[in-house]
């Protein structure tokens, strides 16, 4: 009967998870702009760039933290001329082969630390639902840019190999073969793979030789090595091919505590979503909290559990790092989390009695179950771009026949890619200045690398009128008409004011 009963909740998960999973899709492809913001679409337009650049990164862009190599950008440049150039579609599209394959690379890992098909649907359907529906989180790994799906699918290929290795005692040459060049490609993306997993993994991996030290127990070097290799090979890329990418940061040990307790820790807190049933997202985090304690006391019979260690170590690098530098904190960089509930989850139902914790399965359902209907709401039958003032923006533009334009980085790429790059609003850094933003864009959309011939439309929100205004009175341009559309005021002039300062 227990059988019955457990491959029944396993084809429940699957279902719930397969639910959730459309709508994702159906988010990405058919509501793509529907919780669209300026740093999604500066993706989306890379996207197009790797494309008339031959799927590499040209030194005109201005990247941000790092650059995009496995990543959503780049995979849509390939599949932008199988969508028929349709930049929106190509960028969704890519997004979910990214969520598929992640999906494949959380399988192989849970098989490969010996969790069941019912545990492994766990641990994946609570990791797709316990961020909020349009958060940050969501659009950094299932939704629309996927900023980090990259790092995760690496993270769990890697650390399924770590397992493999550390059951067999043996590191089989094709671990080698994929990971090290993996190493180094997520170090020239930037420093967030190191911090995520890699750094990560070693400690782990250090951890696990003292353990056996101490016991006296036979030690395969060659596995340590490698984890030695790959995650200072990372460190290293990014020392090479990154160190331009980021700012300075310096010490914050005084001000740590402050720091901790005004922003880390809440930035931490509103990774997950307790708005809705709190007391049940709190029993899967101590739940989780079990299962890794069940795990660590499961090291020596089952040494591939070693292997889970590193996703928690994950959010305590985070932690330390942003708490004792300058360092920038976000909630998104501490959104491990999701996998650490997710994995933790699965493993306190793998180790302690299945039969005792098959109810968990079902909290998982009814909370996935309920979550899918929200996300749906959220996320596609909320979808309201079609009434934004930016698609007010945008008509006015193409009906008469304005494509080139610029606003403030807060609006100039995404009334871009909400029009499907039908018309080309650039970000410049104020009005007052009119000079091209070194964010998230390219030079070649400036002057004097631009023509500066041909009417050029201005994109100024009310707040940014007095900076429009002071434009007007050092330049004089020649405004030919102007339009008050929503939020914002259409300026049309003669010809191309902004400029490019290298």
């Amino acid at each position: 009967m227990s059988k019955v009963i457990n491959r029944l909740l396993a084809v429940a998960l699957l279902m719930v998870l397969a639910w959730v999973f459309y709508i994702f899709a159906d988010a990405n492809l058919y509501h793509y702009t529907a919780n669209m913001e300026s740093d999604t679409a500066s993706e989306t337009l890379l996207a197009k760039v790797l494309y008339e650049n031959g799927h590499t990164q040209p030194s005109t862009w201005q990247m941000s933290t790092g650059r995009r190599i496995i990543a959503s950008p780049m995979l849509a440049s390939f599949l932008y001329p199988v969508t028929a150039f349709d930049l929106n579609a190509a960028m969704g599209l890519a997004t979910t082969l990214m969520v598929v394959a992640l999906v494949g690379a959380m399988l192989f890992f849970n098989r490969q630390i010996g969790l069941s098909f019912l545990e492994s649907m766990v641990a994946i359907l609570l990791t797709f639902v316990l961020a909020t529906p349009e958060s940050e989180i969501q659009r950094h790994i299932f939704l629309y840019a996927a900023y980090y799906t990259g790092h995760f699918i690496c993270m769990f290929l890697v650390l399924g190999i770590y397992a493999r290795a550390l059951k067999k005692d043996k590191l089989p040459l094709i671990g080698i073969i994929v990971t090290v060049p993996l190493a180094i490609v997520n170090g020239m993306q930037g420093m967030h793979a190191s911090m995520f997993f890699y750094m990560p993994l070693l400690g782990a991996e250090i951890l696990r030789v003292i353990a056996l030290f101490i016991k006296k127990k036979k030690i395969n070097y060659k596995i340590t090595s490698w984890v030695a290799i790959i995650s200072l090979g990372s460190v290293v890329s990014f020392k090479v091919f990154g160190t331009h990418m980021v700012s300075d940061v310096s010490r914050n040990i005084r001000h740590a505590p402050e720091k901790f307790f005004d922003i880390v820790l809440p930035f931490c807190k509103s990774v997950l979503w307790y708005d809705r049933y709190p007391l049940l997202i709190a029993l899967f985090v101590i739940l989780a909290v079990l299962g890794y304690v069940l795990a660590i006391t499961r090291l020596k019979d089952k040494p591939e559990l070693w292997s889970a260690l590193p996703i928690p170590f994950g959010v305590v690098v985070v932690i330390l790092s942003t708490t004792f530098t300058t360092a920038e904190s976000a909630p998104r960089y501490y959104m491990m989390q999701i996998f650490i509930v997710g994995v933790g989850t699965a493993l306190l139902i793998h180790l302690f009695k299945p039969e005792k914790t098959m109810c968990l399965a079902l909290l998982v359902v009814f909370y996935g179950i309920t979550s899918a209907m929200a996300f749906d709401e959220a996320l596609v039958k909320g979808d309201q771009m079609a009434f934004s003032a930016y698609e007010k923006v945008i008509a006015y533009m193409e009906e008469n026949g304005y494509e080139y334009g610029y606003s403030v980085f807060d609006y100039a790429n995404m009334i871009t890619v909400i029009s499907n790059d039908k018309v080309k609003v650039r970000p410049v850094n104020s009005f007052a200045e009119m000079e091209g933003v070194k964010w998230l864009s390219d030079s070649t959309w400036y002057p004097p690398y631009k023509d500066p011939n041909g009417l050029t439309c201005y994109v100024v929100s009310e707040p940014k009128k007095e900076d429009f205004n002071d434009f007007v009175k050092k330049q004089a341009p020649l405004i030919i008409d102007s339009k008050e559309l929503g939020v914002f005021t259409v300026y049309v002039t003669d010809r191309d004011y902004t400029v490019w300062v290298d």
